[in-house]
């Protein structure tokens, strides 16, 4: 019997950035942003299961329940707009703390050594600075509408934010490519409520024509 697997939302997009904002976008809602796109049924039975089990770290049986229960859930959800969480773009370019990953205006200020200093200088050996300035700086390249997805809706801000009243937030940077353009490294930032969000620095690579993320780094959790 074949293995279920997340289904695949059409990404029409012929503009490279485009298509990777859409990819990654879509697999941040749907895997890593802690389930926040189901309908809120679908949300309580992870809740109940890890009510119910006796231990406090996850084992592998708890991964392998955990995967086939978002697989079935995001299957049954694919394209049915009347159960979509709705999500917000925020593409303004003012930055404070908690937009993006927080990372120091100058590369040297990063630590030599660093997954994000090594990421930079990997992807872009040249031009360390110019690649961290991309990072600190909020894409407003593409706007909420231009998203495809398939599993949530996606809106722009409204006005000033204020975050303890406006939930799944996402802010997402400048996208630095390698010199073959199939790998590329941009930074996000997820706010979920009041005490609850996180900014990441992801590396992201094309695999048979859809965008993945290959490696996380976590800047700031809340």
């Amino acid at each position: 019997m074949p293995v279920a697997k997340f289904r695949l939302c059409p990404n029409m997009h012929t503009d490279l950035t485009k298509r990777l904002y859409n990819d990654i976008v879509t697999e941040l809602i749907e895997q890593r942003f802690y389930n926040a796109y189901l309908p809120e049924e679908d949300q309580k039975v992870f809740n109940k299961h890890y009510l119910e089990v006796d231990h406090s770290v996850a084992t592998a049986a708890d991964r392998k329940w955990h995967q086939q229960q978002s697989v079935r859930f995001q299957n049954k959800l694919f394209g049915d707009t009347t159960q979509f969480q709705t999500f917000y773009l925020n593409i303004s370019p003012a930055k404070d703390l908690l937009d993006l990953a927080d990372l120091p205006d100058q590369f040297t200020k990063l630590r030599p050594q660093s997954a994000v200093a090594t990421l930079i200088t990997e992807l872009a050996p040249s031009m360390p600075q110019a690649a961290l300035d991309s990072l600190n700086h909020v894409q407003s390249l593409m706007l909420p509408s231009e998203f495809q997805l398939c599993t949530a809706r996606l809106v722009p801000t409204i006005g000033t934010r204020q975050r303890d009243n406006e939930t799944k937030t996402l802010t997402l940077s400048k996208v630095v490519f390698s010199s073959a353009r199939d790998q590329a490294i941009l930074t996000f930032s997820w706010y979920c409520g009041p005490r609850c969000g996180f900014g990441e620095v992801l590396l992201v690579e094309q695999v048979a024509g859809r965008w993945q993320i290959k490696q996380a780094v976590q800047a700031w959790i809340s």
